[in-house]
């Protein structure tokens, strides 16, 4: 199944590495071993794509599925079954309100 990823998700990325550079005073072991694990949930949901909660109000139509250690990475997404794709909206990381994000980003075409 091909990607298209909304084009402020590698912001999000750069955002979570950020954050855990951070906050783990220069651990750069460990924001790999989260983008792996963003790898990692990206292809679950690929292998199962209609797999996920699904969303209501501002983000009908898309679903959400939580992943990583603890749970706490989220990613919102989409899949186009009879194009194949799987649209992904956003990556989120911890506490962060991705439902506000989701809805800013939904209407966005990538």
């Amino acid at each position: 199944m091909r990607q298209s990823k909304h084009p402020l998700v590698e912001r999000d990325l750069i955002g979570i590495v950020e954050h855990i550079v951070e906050t783990t005073q220069g651990d750069f072991d460990a924001a790999a071993r989260r983008l792996d694990e963003v790898d990692d949930l990206i292809r679950d949901i690929a292998a199962n794509p209609a797999s996920g909660m699904r969303l209501a109000g501002p983000l009908e139509g898309w679903l959400v599925r939580h992943g990583g250690r603890g749970h706490r990475l989220t990613i919102v997404f989409r899949a186009d079954l009879q194009r194949d794709v799987l649209q992904i909206a956003l990556v989120a990381f911890g506490g962060q309100d991705w439902v506000s994000l989701g809805a800013e980003r939904k209407g966005s075409e990538f």
